[in-house]
């Protein structure tokens, strides 16, 4: 503790190396000291919080996969651990931003350095400059270093485990020469390439459909107009069929089987954890152009545009309710102030996102609604605090 004062007495006093504009400036004696001092106490919580997480869900993929494999198979668990290490930083980057900064501001009330920053006359804002600017920095360097990891590693953690559990395969792929659409009934397996996807009524313009047959070797091929899914499978409109041998026949309308629902369409495109934050909006622009819905994609987006906003609020928000005069039951009280703080921020987190899913509210609004409500939340507390 004496240390610490020490150190925060001599970069706050006015005669320390260069006066009081020199410590108190941008990158100065004073910013640096305790924005190091911050980032650290994130890095620890980011990689504690990331570590268990991980080894949680280590040991329940074991424990699945030790039901599903037949013997002889195996799994590498460590491996695909690893490959979600990405998604579990941003699922646990909030929580780790709140248990970081509260345990920074503890470190600085037990040591008194806060109490003596203060008391030089420094601002609350002087002194929690470069916290907010450590908490941005984190947050802008998770969306153009982490994000971009993370999409690859994901997509293959994902592939991983479809192959090992099932049900996940993609059917629907885009691409700038259209739609991608894979159908595989009893019959036989059908390869639909279409100009546009109408989600509503599930209607594709201008298909191309490549059918194949159980041993997958190509059977015909066939042009239409246009191409619906209804319950009894495909109706094809202006349909012109080419055999192998290159015969051409004009069909008109014909049925196809499938085993597709209309819902499938609208819910089969890219994840939007599997596509880099920089490819998001000309991914958006070729979903549009193809008539496949946006909205998760764009919430996901402006999520990551805001989330640097929203680690300052956070830090801000772990400030009010750290660096205030307890004595008794002072741990205790911190414990449960960050509960609430991170409880309440995923529940209005979670419900701005089903409102913005549900076409409730705008996609920008749900997505920024958040961060912008924590960050001047936590700024009017702090103005408070500080003409207190």
């Amino acid at each position: 503790c004496v240390a610490g004062v020490s150190r925060a007495a001599r970069a706050c006093h006015p005669a320390a190396k260069g006066g009081n504009m020199i410590a108190t400036a941008p990158f100065g004696i004073l910013f640096r000291y305790f924005g190091l001092r911050y980032i650290g106490w994130l890095m620890i919580s980011i990689v504690g919080l990331t570590s268990t997480v991980t080894l949680i869900q280590a040991i329940e993929l074991a424990r699945r996969a030790s039901n599903k494999l037949q013997e002889g198979q195996s799994i590498n668990v460590v491996g695909m651990s690893l490959l979600n290490i990405p998604s579990v930083i941003e699922l646990t980057l909030p929580i780790s931003m709140i248990v970081g900064s509260m345990l920074c501001f503890e470190a600085w009330n037990r040591s008194n350095e806060f109490v003596v920053s203060r008391g030089f006359g420094r601002s609350i804002w002087a002194i929690l400059s470069p916290v907010s600017f450590a908490a941005g920095m984190i947050g802008l360097l998770f969306v153009v270093l982490v994000n971009p990891i993370g999409s690859l590693t994901s997509r293959e953690y994902e592939q991983e485990m479809n192959k090992l559990f099932g049900s996940g395969e993609q059917r629907l792929s885009v691409s700038a020469d259209g739609i991608w659409l894979r159908d595989s009934p009893p019959s036989g397996q059908f390869i639909i390439n279409g100009d546009m996807l109408d989600v509503e009524t599930a209607k594709i313009i201008n298909p191309m459909i490549y059918a194949f047959s159980e041993k997958n070797e190509l059977d015909l091929r066939i042009r239409a107009g246009s191409m619906q899914l209804t319950e009894s499978g495909w109706i094809i409109d202006e349909a012109i069929v080419w055999q192998n041998d290159g015969e051409r026949t004009d069909k008109g309308t014909m049925m196809l089987p499938s085993e597709l629902v209309a819902l499938d369409l609208g819910l089969s495109s890219e994840p939007p954890s599997t596509i880099p934050f920089v490819s998001l909006p000309a991914f958006i622009n070729l979903l549009e152009s193809a008539g496949l819905p946006t909205i998760e994609h764009r919430l996901h987006f402006h999520k990551l545009l805001s989330l640097p906003f929203l680690m300052i609020g956070l830090a801000m928000l772990s400030a009010r309710a750290t660096l205030t005069n307890m004595t008794r039951g002072r741990r205790a009280r911190l414990f449960t102030r960050g509960i609430v703080i991170a409880v309440s921020i995923f529940l209005f987190s979670h419900f701005m996102q089903i409102l913005g899913t549900s076409l409730r509210l705008p996609a920008i609004v749900a997505a920024w609604a958040p961060a912008i409500i924590v960050i001047i939340l936590g700024a009017i507390l702090l103005a408070r605090m500080d003409e207190a």
